[in-house]
């Protein structure tokens, strides 16, 4: 939760000086323009238009925090691609603004279309991109078993030998205290977390599906379930097996 409110601090900040204290040297692309580009440019405008992706964007790490901090049943996706939308949204509006691109009736001057391209760029990585990564993240475990190891497949996905499995068990998800480098997406959880207890885990979980197996690997403890109670128990008969 405190690095979402310190990323907002950040954020937030960043957006006052450069509107209010007139920083606008910290606007990429404006910064390295000539000074005869920059005469036109409508710098204020551009400067309040940052400063209120920022103040957006600020708001809304502040709103996840919050989700997380008090444990809401509040799905965080919309509010992630509600991010990505106003962020993209404002980025083509600044567009307006710059008189290299645009001239004063609005029309696409020579070479604008060529200046635009980094726009396009980052609009298509934020709206097919991002959400493509949670849709990949929100799908079931796909987990195969061999004579020699457990194959996760997947984002996190391993390679887990079973000479190196110490022991499996058929038990409950424990208290999850937060995300170190995995995914939050529905009810799915998936990559490394920390338990309340202090141990760092490898989580492939679907929280709507209950139990859980856990392995002992020599590497890190592994949660994993799959698309229904049944298939787990499947799964697990299938590794103690082995």
């Amino acid at each position: 939760m405190w690095i979402l409110i310190l990323a907002a601090v950040i954020v937030i900040a960043l957006g006052f000086a450069v509107d209010r204290l007139g920083w606008h040297d910290l606007i990429s692309g404006y910064n390295t323009m000539s000074r005869e580009k920059r005469e036109r440019v409508n710098i204020q405008k551009v400067a309040r238009l940052v400063a209120w992706m920022c103040y957006g964007i600020g708001a809304i790490f502040i709103l996840i925090a919050l989700i997380e901090e008090f444990e809401l049943d509040v799905p965080l996706e919309p509010f992630f691609l509600v991010l990505m939308v106003f962020i993209v949204g404002m980025l083509w509006r600044m567009q307006r603004y710059d008189g290299n691109i645009y001239d004063e009736s609005g029309r696409l001057r020579p070479g604008g279309k060529k200046r635009l391209i980094p726009i396009i760029i980052v609009s298509v990585v934020l709206l097919v991109g991002v959400p493509a990564l949670l849709f990949w993240f929100s799908q079931p475990t796909e987990v195969t078993v061999t004579d020699e190891a457990i194959v996760i497949e997947g984002s996190y996905g391993r390679e887990v030998p079973f000479d190196e499995v110490e022991d499996v068990a058929w038990t409950t998800l424990p208290e999850i205290a937060r995300r170190t480098n995995g995914a939050d997406t529905g009810s799915r959880l998936t990559g490394n977390f920390r338990t309340e207890a202090g141990e760092d885990v490898l989580l492939f979980i679907d929280r709507d599906v209950e139990p859980v197996i856990r392995l002992d690997w020599s590497e890190e403890p592994i949660y994993l379930n799959l698309a229904s109670a049944e298939a787990t128990r499947q799964l697990y008969e299938d590794i103690r097996a082995r």
